[in-house]
């Protein structure tokens, strides 16, 4: 990409469960890394991520939707997920562990943490899952 990047910018997406889950995500998130200067191999990585929550958080989202915000900054993507249901969180990242090879997402992402209502953040009984990938030149 050619032009200034664009830095501390957050956008969000709620999709109904269902068959557009994971087109949606993929292409949201991809999009956000590429204006967050990631480069290809991050971008794809970030893909991945995206792919691995659309897979996993229907099961854990409450109303019926799966919701991220993704923040950017210079070479660095942030993604909040949820809200989800208590113990959601972890159950998505138990799902992306694959025997042989362990967690995808953890592999992938530089760091993962969880908020939850303890942290007067959430409602009562939710919690969020945050990933955040970067990039250092």
């Amino acid at each position: 990409m050619t032009g200034g990047n664009p830095t501390g910018q957050r956008a969000s997406v709620s999709v109904t469960n269902g068959p557009f889950v994971g087109p949606v995500l993929s292409r949201f998130v991809g999009m956000l890394a590429a204006r967050a200067d990631l480069p290809v191999d991050r971008l794809d990585d970030a893909v991945l991520v995206a792919d691995s929550i659309a897979a996993s958080a229907p099961a854990h989202s409450l109303e019926g939707r799966v919701t991220v915000e993704v923040e950017t900054a210079e070479r660095q993507l942030e993604l909040h997920v949820g809200p989800l249901a208590r113990g959601g969180a972890e159950a998505m990242l138990a799902d992306a562990s694959i025997p042989g090879v362990g967690n995808v997402v953890e592999r992938l992402v530089d760091e993962v943490w969880v908020t939850g209502a303890e942290n007067g953040a959430e409602a009562a009984g939710t919690e969020m899952l945050h990933l955040r990938l970067g990039f250092k030149s």
